[in-house]
């Protein structure tokens, strides 16, 4: 890729870095002033949402910037990391409610979410299958 599709693509991710942080700052204003009981930045990623599927906001508008992101995550984790080390007193007291919550924490998200995608794709299978009414109506037409 030359010198100017580098420029696109840099120009592509800006420009999607500037949308998704308007929609963290609409999303955080509407938290504060309008007292709603829901973090700004989650408000702000269902707005983001909402105008995605409405169209309003197209997926290549901020696609690149995305994946930039999450390519990067690691490193908005690193002043986590050092904020949880300064509670190693703390944390070294009672570890047992830590290592549970570490451990039942993500099975419990595993569990649902498994159920949930077996549901959907039970409903799915059901919806694709033609019933034997239909299909006998369609035999006598």
């Amino acid at each position: 890729m030359g010198e100017s599709g580098r420029g696109v693509s840099g120009m592509k991710i800006v420009q999607g870095i500037l949308i998704l942080l308007a929609f963290y700052g609409v999303g955080t204003m509407a938290s504060k002033w309008l007292h709603i009981p829901m973090p700004g930045n989650l408000l702000g990623m269902l707005l983001l949402t909402l105008c995605l599927c409405m169209g309003w906001i197209r997926m290549d508008w901020v696609e690149q910037a995305s994946t930039f992101l999450v390519r990067h995550m690691m490193l908005f984790f690193v002043p986590i990391i050092v904020g949880v080390a300064s509670y190693m007193n703390w944390i070294a007291k009672d570890p047992w409610s830590i290592i549970l919550s570490m451990v039942l924490g993500p099975m419990i998200v595993m569990l649902v979410t498994g159920r949930v995608v077996q549901w959907y794709l039970h409903r799915q299978k059901h919806k694709a299958e033609p019933s034997v009414k239909q299909e006998g109506r369609a035999l006598d037409a």
